[in-house]
C-alpha cells in the first residue's frame, strides 16, 4: 500500500505539470490523488490510531477521493457534476461507518458500505468513459482508464458479496486472509491506475488540440488545404477498398474580390466565416468542408451519390442566398458558385478535383449563384 501511495505521489508531479493545459478535470484529479495518498496512509495506520480517525475519517476521505475522481472524469468530458448527490453519498458513508463502529460494531457491514459506494462510483466512471470517449481518437488512453475503473468496480462488487454473505471471518483491516489480500492488491494497483488514466487522457486531449490547430484554417475554422487534400486522398483509397461512393463539391464565393475592395478585407473575412457557419448548420454531420484556396472551398459528401449530393448542395446554396453576412453596422449579401462531381470508381483525388473545378468554371460562365453537377445537371 505504501508503494502504491508513493506511485501516486510521483503522479502528482505529472498532474501538476498539466494544470497549465487548461483541460477540465485536472485540478479535481489532483485533489483526488492527494486525498487518496493521505487516506490510505491513515487506513493503513488503523492499529495505532483512534477508531474515529483510522476508520471513520480515513475511509470517508477515501470516499471523497473516489468522488473527486468521478468529478474529474465528468469535467473532462464536459458533463455536469451532480454535486448534491455526491455530497449525500459521502455523508451517508461517514454516518454508516460511525454507526457500525460505535453502535453496532461490525467489520463486515462497514466493508459492505465502503465497497458499495466505491463500486457505484467506479461504475459511474467506467460508464462515463465508455459513453463519451471520442471515437475519432486512438482508443488506448480511454480503454486504459476504462479498464482501471472497471477492474475496481468488479473488485468492489465481489467484495460486497463476500462480506455481505460473511464468507471472510476477519474482524479488522490489519488482519489477513485470502480475500483481504486479493481485494487490497486490486485496490493498490487500480488507485494509481485511475490517476494514470486521467493523465494519458489529458495528454491525448492536448495532442488532439495541437492536431486541430495544424489541420484547421485559422480564418474560417474548417480544414486547412493540406488536411483537406489528405482527407480526400484517404477517402479515395477507402472507396477503392470498399467499393463505396462519394461526391465532391468545389465552390467559390462569388465576387469576393469586389467585397474586399468595397468593404475591406476584415469584412471579406467575415463573409468567409459566415459562409462556414451557414454550412455547419446545413450540412450533415458526416459531410466535411475544407478551405482549398482563398475563397474556394471543398465539401466532401461521404456515401452519397451525385443526386443526393446535389440536393444537399442546393440546400446550402439557398441558405447562403437567404442569409446575409452581418458584421457591425454592415450587412453583406453574397452567393457562391459550385461544381459537383461523384467518384467514377477509378480516378485519383487530383483528377476528381480537376473535374469539379471544370464544373465550377461552367457555373461561373453560366452566371454564378448556381451549381453545375458534371456533366449534365444544373441548379441555381
Amino acid at each position: 500500500m505504501l508503494v502504491s501511495m508513493l506511485v501516486c505521489l510521483l503522479m502528482l508531479g505529472g498532474l501538476g505539470a498539466l494544470v497549465a493545459s487548461g483541460v477540465p478535470g485536472v485540478r479535481a484529479c489532483i485533489g483526488a490523488t492527494s486525498l487518496t495518498v493521505v487516506s490510505v496512509v491513515i487506513i493503513a495506520s488503523q492499529p495505532i490510531l483512534p477508531p474515529i480517525i483510522g476508520i471513520v475519517v480515513g475511509n470517508t476521505m477515501l470516499g471523497v477521493a473516489m468522488t473527486l475522481y468521478l468529478v474529474a472524469i465528468r469535467q473532462f468530458f464536459g458533463l455536469d457534476v451532480p454535486t448534491r448527490g455526491l455530497i449525500l453519498v459521502v455523508v451517508m458513508e461517514a454516518v454508516g461507518l460511525a454507526l457500525f463502529w460505535y453502535v453496532w460494531r461490525s467489520f463486515s457491514t462497514r466493508t459492505v458500505i465502503i465497497s458499495v459506494m466505491h463500486c457505484t462510483l467506479t461504475t459511474a466512471m467506467a460508464v462515463t468513459i465508455l459513453r463519451h470517449r471520442p471515437l475519432h481518437r486512438p482508443a488506448y488512453a480511454y480503454v486504459f482508464a476504462l479498464g482501471m475503473a472497471s477492474l475496481q468496480a468488479v473488485a468492489h462488487a465481489l467484495r460486497t458479496v463476500v462480506y455481505l454473505l460473511r464468507l471472510d471471518a476477519i474482524e479488522a483491516m490489519h488482519q489477513t486472509s485470502i480475500f483481504q489480500v486479493a481485494f487490497l492488491s486490486v485496490g493498490v494497483f487500480t488507485l494509481p491506475g485511475l490517476t494514470l488514466g486521467m493523465i494519458i487522457m489529458v495528454q491525448d486531449r492536448m495532442l488532439a488540440e495541437r492536431e486541430n490547430e495544424v489541420n484547421m484554417d485559422n480564418a474560417t475554422g474548417v480544414l486547412s488545404r493540406k488536411a483537406w487534400w489528405l482527407l480526400v486522398e484517404k477517402t479515395v483509397l477507402r472507396a477503392r477498398r470498399g467499393n463505396q461512393h462519394f461526391s465532391l463539391l468545389v465552390l467559390d464565393i462569388d465576387r469576393l474580390r469586389h467585397i474586399n475592395e468595397t468593404y475591406g478585407h476584415l469584412l471579406g473575412n467575415a463573409v468567409l466565416r459566415h459562409f462556414t457557419g451557414v454550412a455547419a448548420g446545413v450540412l450533415r454531420d458526416e459531410d466535411i468542408i475544407g478551405r482549398i484556396d482563398g475563397e474556394k472551398f471543398g465539401i466532401l459528401y461521404p456515401d452519397a451519390r451525385i443526386d443526393m449530393a446535389l440536393v444537399l448542395s442546393d440546400r446550402l446554396l439557398r441558405a447562403v442566398r437567404d442569409n446575409a453576412s452581418t458584421s457591425g453596422n454592415w450587412t453583406i449579401g453574397y452567393t457562391f458558385s459550385g461544381g459537383l462531381v461523384d467518384w467514377d470508381g477509378q480516378e485519383d483525388a487530383r483528377r476528381m478535383t480537376d473535374r469539379a473545378m471544370h464544373a465550377l468554371r461552367r457555373a461561373k460562365e453560366d452566371g454564378r449563384d448556381r451549381i453545375v453537377a458534371w456533366p449534365v445537371a444544373q441548379v441555381g
